[in-house]
């Protein structure tokens, strides 16, 4: 048994999702309107990385520009021996559309379809990578201490990353949506331009 329905977002970052069976949702980015962060590399792999579970898989780092005096390092991610670690640097919209897939007793998001032209397909994103991590912007509450209950300080929205593996689908797609929101600057808001992603390419 399975039921149908879709949802359009008209925010600057739009996705299209479709439920088929169960186990398989999907969603596709549409279009963008202004941006203004660009970094040229959200996201990268770092140096170190560790065989695992006697020769199964590795583990390695990433880093992130999240807007700070350094990158934002991300460990202890895992990867089967017969993969490979892609990272990209998309232009928003991206063209992608994900899909929600039964692996064993898991669920993974993978890369169903790569829109002819999009900036996914220049990224050289491929049909069946896995989507492990995004970038994302959160809503951070701002600190408060004793001297600050009369007049709390704001929250901000800062650039941030979102590891996606067992995830609920949605969630992950609203992670990537969040790059609609304008993230705070100390010269005021400003759109992200662009999103960061961490792939997983089976070469077997």
């Amino acid at each position: 048994m399975s039921c149908a329905a879709s949802a359009v977002f008209s925010r600057p970052v739009a996705l299209t999702a479709r439920r088929g069976a169960p186990a398989s949702r999907r969603a596709s980015s549409l279009r963008c309107e202004a941006a203004g962060i660009k970094t040229g590399k959200a996201v990268w792999r770092g140096e170190n990385t560790t065989e695992v579970g006697n020769g199964e898989g590795f583990e390695t780092e990433f880093l992130f520009d999240l807007g700070g005096e350094t990158p934002a390092p991300v460990k202890g991610l895992r990867f089967k021996k017969d993969s490979e670690v892609v990272t990209v640097t998309i232009p928003r919209p991206l063209g992608i559309v994900f899909e929600e897939k039964l692996d064993g007793i898991y669920q993974k998001i993978v890369v169903d379809e790569v829109l002819e032209g999009s900036n996914a397909s220049k990224a050289d994103v491929k049909v069946g990578d896995v989507l492990r991590i995004t970038t994302a912007v959160f809503n951070v509450p701002g600190v408060i201490d004793v001297t600050a209950w009369l007049n709390p300080p704001k929250s901000s929205n800062c650039k941030a990353f979102y590891v996606a593996d067992q995830k609920p689908f949605d969630k992950v797609m609203d992670a990537i949506k969040s790059h609609a929101v304008p993230v705070d600057t100390p010269d005021g808001p400003m759109e992200v331009e662009e999103v960061g992603l961490v792939l997983e390419r089976p070469t077997a």
